[in-house]
């Protein structure tokens, strides 16, 4: 089953991550994939990131009025590498830009990914389907 398109159209969703023993969602946008990493961007200052850095085990919920409810399950990692800061930050709205003052390289930008592990997706047509990505798959999202 191949998800990466729908993701790399930036499909807005829901990330939810635990804060102490509560979970915690917010609508976010998915910038790209790669293989089954889907990368995002936010500020180490927001609760989000906070969260993350704590408890790095993550859920992202999308839904599209032509596919299933997918929700894509893993770890969050976080990248350092500059090439993929600015690839992120070219997809920023200028308002988001401002924040981080017009830098990728501002200290507070994070960049980050979901190492998904499980995907599940459900439809009233098709029920609910589970998948699983091994260490070694070769499969893409």
């Amino acid at each position: 089953m191949i998800f990466e398109e729908l993701l790399n159209k930036r499909a807005l969703g829901v990330l939810a991550t635990i804060d102490e023993n509560k979970p915690q969602t917010r609508v976010l946008q998915a910038l790209w994939t790669e293989g089954n990493k889907i990368f995002f961007s936010t500020g180490a200052q927001k609760p989000t990131f906070q969260q993350m850095e704590k408890n790095p085990q993550v859920s992202f919920c999308i839904e599209n009025k032509y596919s299933p409810v997918v929700s894509f399950n893993g770890e969050m990692k976080i990248v350092d590498d500059l090439e993929y800061k600015e690839r992120a930050f070219k997809m920023l709205p200028p308002i988001v830009k401002k924040i981080y003052d017009e830098k990728a390289s501002h200290p507070l930008f994070r960049v980050f990914y979901i190492d998904v592990k499980q995907i599940r997706s459900f439809s009233y047509k098709e029920g609910l389907k589970e998948y699983t990505i091994e260490e070694n798959d070769d499969e893409k999202l």
